[in-house]
């Protein structure tokens, strides 16, 4: 905790100066960001326990989604609602809300994922999970197939005046998830849907097609959650080169004890094919349900809490190590600028792309004095290139010794994962 409060000194100070000096709206809000996060910082008795359910009441619904063919499939809905149960009514006033699709494991009822489905929906998502592709011989390409048109399903309905579902999903932030069988196909179908803005998949199998080999193709911020005992879908031969793979900012959580079955409530056929492990089946589901809550907040919420603990703050947890990879780097080539009143202080910072694909990258900054980044977005970044943003002021009367700017670099096709330079502007 010591290390991250660290990392924002002199945040708070520059907020403050910001909003005494009336910046624009943008910066304001960006800076009340920054301000939410370092409260949760500086108050660890009240950080966010992801594991715990959200502020909304659950309702579930079974819908029909139908496909572009005209053939139909059932799929199981849960969604924030005035009051707990089925059928109840949506709860509007937080509205519009992330969208979730859900792909169950082989053989494995949607009804087995209903804490998980049920929780996230509890943290402000409409969840909808396919009934689709349930026998013994399924096509996973037709299943990724249908975890997108659950997707379209969902902005249909926000479309539709008739709908209970009116203006209530936001189509700017849907994401993917599934176990098994379904974290893969969450791959294959992110891989081919650009309206995905993250994935997490839960000890997700290769499929056919290859979802390590659509990984490539995943631009999305990924989270990889995985047992470190699962002997059905070992990790060392799915998710971790599934993580490898992955195109865009990406993460691969790994449940020390954690086990395959251990991903759903409860088993089927009498756990025919299952296997154990060191965790109990209530702890690995809380570990489960904190690291899809607190990605997908961070990734289609925008919750500054949430992106600090996905991205920013120490990894302290021993029960979850996780690999965490924005695939870009930020480094100021001096982290201070001094210049006389009257004239420009620079400091200039390199953007590395890392990632295997073209990267546009989008500055902001926040200052008590007005402090300017050229360029604000960038070009595209080819892979392995470098781009120089300019951060400039010019230097005013009362400019003190070291006058801190922060600096905040994102991806523009996601703007959630973050990498930050704090840069001291001066007086000589």
């Amino acid at each position: 905790m010591a290390a991250a409060l660290a990392r924002f000194s002199g945040t708070l100070t520059t907020a403050m100066a910001l909003l005494r000096y009336r910046a624009p709206a943008r910066a304001v809000l960006f800076v009340h960001c920054v301000l939410c996060a370092l409260v949760a910082l500086s108050a660890p008795a009240r950080a966010q326990d992801w594991s715990a359910p959200g502020p909304y009441a659950v309702g579930s619904a079974t819908v029909t989604v139908t496909r572009p063919s005209g053939s139909t499939f059932s799929a199981r809905l849960h969604y924030p609602a005035q009051s707990q149960g089925a059928g109840t009514p949506f709860e509007a006033s937080g509205a519009p809300y992330p969208g979730v699709s859900f792909g169950h494991g082989f053989l494995q009822p949607v009804d087995s994922y209903t804490s998980t489905l049920a929780h996230l929906a509890s943290w402000g998502h409409v969840v909808i999970a396919t009934t689709s592709q349930g026998g013994l011989f399924p096509s996973h390409s037709a299943f990724a197939a249908d975890l997108s048109h659950c997707l379209t399903w969902l902005e249909l309905q926000s479309a539709d005046p008739a709908s209970p579902y009116f203006g209530g999903i936001d189509a700017g932030a849907l994401g993917l998830s599934g176990h098994s069988m379904g974290g893969g196909a969450s791959l294959l179908a992110a891989a081919a849907d650009a309206r995905v803005r993250a994935v997490v998949p839960l000890a997700p199998a290769n499929t056919n097609p290859s979802s390590i080999a659509a990984a490539a193709g995943v631009t999305a911020p990924t989270r990889i959650v995985a047992g470190t005992e699962d002997t059905v879908v070992p990790t060392g031969a799915n998710g971790a080169p599934m993580y490898t793979a992955l195109a865009g900012p990406r993460q691969l959580v790994q449940l020390v004890g954690g086990w395959h079955c251990g991903f759903v409530d409860s088993v089927v056929l009498g756990g025919i094919g299952c296997d154990s492990g060191a965790l109990t089946r209530a702890a690995q589901l809380a570990l489960v349900r904190r690291e899809c809550a607190q990605f997908f907040r961070a990734h289609l919420a925008r919750d500054p809490a949430a992106i600090a603990a996905a991205w920013e703050l120490p990894h302290a947890d021993p029960l979850t190590p996780t690999e965490r990879d924005l695939r870009f780097t930020l480094t100021p080539r001096s982290a201070r600028a001094a210049a006389p009143a009257g004239q420009v202080a620079l400091v200039r910072l390199e953007v590395r792309n890392d990632s295997p694909v073209p990267v546009r990258f989008r500055a902001e900054v926040a200052s008590a004095w007005p402090v300017t980044v050229d360029p604000v977005l960038t070009a595209p970044v080819a892979p392995g290139a470098s781009v120089t943003l300019d951060a400039s002021v010019t230097v005013p009367v009362g400019l003190g010794e070291a006058d801190r700017a922060l600096v905040t670099v994102v991806r523009d096709a996601d703007g959630v994962a973050p990498r930050r330079a704090a840069l001291a502007f001066g007086k000589r």
